[in-house]
């Protein structure tokens, strides 16, 4: 994988998985989660740093050590295994997807 052209296929398989009444279903579940809230006072994880993004899933405030931006999740609603493989991990996005990547 890597090319633009495996991404689209990729992107095509994903979206068989997911019938087109649940994809409107789940992005407007997002944009309205989204919308009503504002990160504010400090990280629903960590309780240290102050929060910057909200949990799409969990709705909680999210300081950047602690959230995931390419999935928008906490690392409290990914697996043990996922976040122990992504922490601090500068994952060259660009190489794999074939899109620039903005944090």
């Amino acid at each position: 994988m890597g090319s633009k052209e495996d991404t689209a296929v990729m992107n095509d398989s994903l979206k068989q998985w997911i019938s087109k009444e649940d994809q409107v279903k789940i992005a407007r579940h997002i944009e309205c989660a989204l919308q009503e809230k504002t990160p504010s006072g400090k990280c629903n994880v960590c309780n240290t740093n102050d929060a910057t993004a909200i949990c799409i899933k969990c709705g909680g405030p999210t300081c950047p050590s602690c959230y995931f931006t390419i999935v928008g999740l906490c690392q409290n609603c990914l697996s043990k295994v996922t976040v122990e493989k992504w922490k601090n991990k500068k994952t060259d996005w660009k190489s794999i997807l074939g899109v620039d990547w903005v944090d």
